[in-house]
């Protein structure tokens, strides 16, 4: 390959990079009223615990600062929504899922992020909200 064709291919490469949206992370926490906590306790759903979110093309990740993700919602999104297609814990694989991912927002500033899936016979909720520093 020629130098030319070498610089070119660079070029093109650096292009597709740039153009790829990197992940946007804020931190908060994850919080839920407490009858929310008595129902997941009662029906066995998995509340996510997080300090961070990372939100990115391919879904949302709730992850605990030090210890890493602790729950991923994957999926499509459509504007602030995202249609859930799998759900990812900390140390195991995707498994198939539906639900959905929901951003808020307040003063033009991301406020909270509402996640709900099913997956198997189990169930999933993130309820993470933004520090307003």
């Amino acid at each position: 390959m020629s130098e030319c064709m070498l610089h070119l291919a660079l070029l093109l490469a650096a292009q597709f990079v740039a153009d790829a949206q990197p992940p946007d992370t804020f931190d908060g926490r994850c919080t839920y009223p407490d009858a929310v906590r008595e129902r997941a306790a009662e029906t066995g759903t998995v509340l996510a615990i997080c300090n961070r979110a990372i939100v990115a093309e391919g879904g949302v990740a709730f992850v605990t600062r030090g210890t890493g993700q602790q729950m991923q919602f994957r999926g499509h999104w459509d504007g602030d929504r995202l249609t859930v297609d799998a759900i990812v814990l900390r140390g195991r694989g995707p498994e198939e899922a539906r639900g959905l991912c929901q951003l808020y927002e307040a003063d033009d500033r991301l406020s909270t992020i509402a996640c709900t899936a099913v997956a198997g016979n189990r169930s999933y909720a993130a309820n993470f909200v933004a520090w307003r520093i």
